[in-house]
């Protein structure tokens, strides 16, 4: 029987994993699917269903015993911590928090539960929703919240595992991320801006404190940015607990962050806990260049974290973008060279604790979704678990498999890398259109990974084209260079990169190429709309039109500090935005943008479509808004179906 086609409608009900737990000894994995949390038990197949009948049921972990599974459930009243024991089947609830809990931690004594919950100071009530905001400094808005004056805070909680009261940890207007405990189940470790002026608010320290109400704090770094964001590592204790690991930015000393500047290596750092030095442990190498990966395509791996260290603390294992692959890694915690544990074309997202040698791995592949699998990090062997996502989909329907290559840079520079995905039921001496797609960022890269997207056009007829132009991470710090990203460069590598992939590939109509892309990708839409005659129609999504308009209503608000004026800094953010160019667009032109995009403001979309009609009253060109949708597709079933059909009709139409 011949396998359906993937549709755009499959987006829609795509299912995603929420996180996993492993039990090596047993051989039994607790993990949150679409249809709540199950324990599978890996000898036999053999599921249970756990559930204390709440909503977005989740972080179901075992206790360092195995005897019992915390998880979290959703009521009207809040979302609740909840214990199950495995053998009497019990469910008793152990918190009444209002408001989520996130990222619940069993101590390594398996007697006290550290989680974190956004809580206002107290005695401080968060302001109604309809109430006036009162603004007297930046950071007064964020995409996804909307607009609000800063009430409510990442605080740090701990319950004891036999129940009693909760403990509220912290407290203060600033955030405690990224929590761990210390070795001795007494002291928590966690990222925090509580020592940081307020302008440096992606500047965490690494905190070590007592597990009580208003207990001792001890900042162990100073001057240094521990890493929060995008892409976090959890701070991890040493067996002995005389030191913490933790990745930090390789970032100038006083330098601010900010939306010009190329975002940093990452590096891993051994923290003494008796105030001696830290000393760096990883240096990169031709075959990793920093700790972190920053994976475009790969929505997957929530629930996991992106570090861990081995049974014996000699080890410590990361992931690394390289070379469009998420690999993992090891290195030793005394320091030394870096061992490549598992480096497949495929994306690992995420790695559980390791037991034994073993770990589970969350991953994905280019013609299949996120499942688990049981990693040995002694020999990179991999064991399958039969847990994995969207199983209907992959059992019933046939994807396509892309095709990579590199290419050269014009200006010697460096490499392009990409994929060419061909179109589904491809017949022998035809031509297809194809769809060039860009990624967003710029520094996120693709990868070896699944996107249903693309395969959804690729069985609508289309090749799809996707690349890693100068600006994406993965390729070494020459290549990642933002200014790369912004200076025509990278427009080049994806001029370059379509040419290659239509002289490779006879079957691509090189008169019929279309491009899209979101947040950069739309931006990049724009400026080759504005720039070059290459394409036949473009799809622009959540896009950057027009700087002044990000300058200002972005919430990544932008600065004039490097100008003589104002006057003359307004004069350059117009000559550096597509808008300034409409009158260039000739073809065929979709907008597609959320009215609560607060990243890229959705008043560019409505400028770059006033400024294309103003200039070519007879150009095919369309609008289309999303209402409550933020900077991303629209999550409303309804609205994505609509939202994909729209992309799909355009390109039929033109391409």
């Amino acid at each position: 029987m011949e396998k359906r086609l993937p549709e755009f409608d499959d987006l829609i009900q795509l299912e995603r994993f929420r996180g996993a737990d492993y039990r090596e000894a047993e051989e039994l994995v607790v993990y949150t699917s679409a249809s709540g949390i199950r324990l599978r038990h890996l000898r036999s197949g053999r599921e249970e269903r756990i559930t204390a009948g709440g909503r977005r049921e989740g972080n179901a972990r075992f206790s360092p015993d195995g005897s019992r599974i915390l998880f979290t459930s959703g009521f009207a009243d809040g979302q609740k911590l909840f214990l199950y024991d495995r053998e009497t089947k019990s469910i008793r609830p152990l918190t009444t928090m209002q408001g989520p809990i996130t990222e619940p931690i069993w101590s390594p004594d398996g007697a006290k539960i550290l989680f974190a919950s956004p809580s206002g100071e107290r005695g401080e009530r968060r302001a109604h929703r309809d109430s006036a905001v009162v603004i007297e400094d930046f950071g007064y808005k964020f995409d996804g919240m909307g607009f609000y004056t800063p009430t409510s805070f990442l605080q740090l909680f701990v319950v004891a595992a036999d129940g009693g009261e909760t403990i509220r940890v912290t407290d203060g207007k600033c955030n405690f991320m990224h929590h761990n405990w210390a070795s001795d189940s007494r002291h928590i470790l966690c990222c925090s801006n509580l020592f940081r002026a307020k302008e440096e608010s992606l500047g965490m320290d690494l905190l070590y404190m007592e597990a009580k109400e208003q207990g001792e704090i001890r900042q162990l770094t100073q001057g240094v940015w521990l890493v929060s964001y995008p892409n976090p590592l959890r701070p991890i204790p040493t067996p002995d607990g005389k030191a913490v690991l933790a990745g930090i930015l390789d970032f100038p000393a006083g330098q601010k962050m900010t939306d010009t500047t190329t975002y940093p290596e990452v590096y891993l750092y051994k923290i003494p806990l008796d105030g001696s030095e830290m000393e760096r442990i990883f240096f990169p190498d031709d075959s990793c260049y920093q700790c972190v990966q920053f994976p475009y395509n790969a929505a997957c791996g929530w629930g996991f974290d992106r570090v861990q260290l081995s049974d014996d603390g000699q080890e410590i294992f990361f992931h690394g973008g390289w070379q469009g692959r998420t690999v993992l890694y090891g290195l030793p915690t005394e320091g030394g060279a870096v061992r490549t544990v598992l480096n497949e074309p495929f994306a690992v997202h995420g790695i559980g604790t390791v037991q034994n040698g073993k770990a589970l791995l969350a991953i994905s592949s280019e013609t299949r979704p996120e499942r688990y699998v049981i990693l040995d990090t002694r020999s990179g062997n991999l064991q399958e678990t039969g847990i994995q996502s969207a199983e209907e989909l992959v059992r019933n329907a046939a994807f396509s498999q892309p095709e990579n290559f590199f290419v050269n840079t014009l200006d010697g520079d460096g490499r392009i890398h990409g994929w060419v995905m061909p179109p589904q039921r491809r017949e022998g001496g035809k031509r297809y259109p194809a769809i060039l797609y860009i990624h967003g960022g710029p520094h996120p890269f693709y990868t070896y990974g699944f996107t249903l997207e693309h395969q959804c056009f690729a069985a609508a007829g289309f090749a799809v084209l996707y690349c890693n132009p100068r600006g994406s991470s993965g390729y070494g710090k020459a290549h990642q260079d933002i200014r790369k990203a912004f200076d025509g460069r990278a427009y080049e590598d994806c001029l370059q990169f379509v040419d290659e992939a239509c002289r490779r590939f006879p079957w691509i109509d090189p008169d019929r190429i279309g491009v899209t892309g979101g947040s950069y990708g739309g931006y990049m839409t724009n400026y080759m709309a504005t720039h070059c005659r290459r394409f036949r129609a473009y799809v622009s999504q959540r896009s950057v039109v027009n700087q002044l308009i990000s300058y200002a209503s972005s919430d990544m608000q932008g600065s004039s500090k490097k100008y003589g004026n104002f006057e003359e800094f307004m004069i350059a953010q117009l000559k550096d935005s597509p808008v300034s160019y409409a009158e260039r667009i000739d073809r065929p032109f979709l907008i597609l943008h959320g009215t609560d995009d607060l990243r890229t403001p959705v008043e560019g979309a409505h400028q770059l479509f006033v400024a294309i009609k103003d200039t070519h009253p007879d150009l095919p060109v369309r609008m289309v808004l999303y209402p409550h949708t933020g900077h991303d597709q629209p999550s409303n079933p309804k609205q994505q179906k609509h939202y994909y059909h729209e992309m799909l009709n355009w390109f039929r139409t033109y391409l």
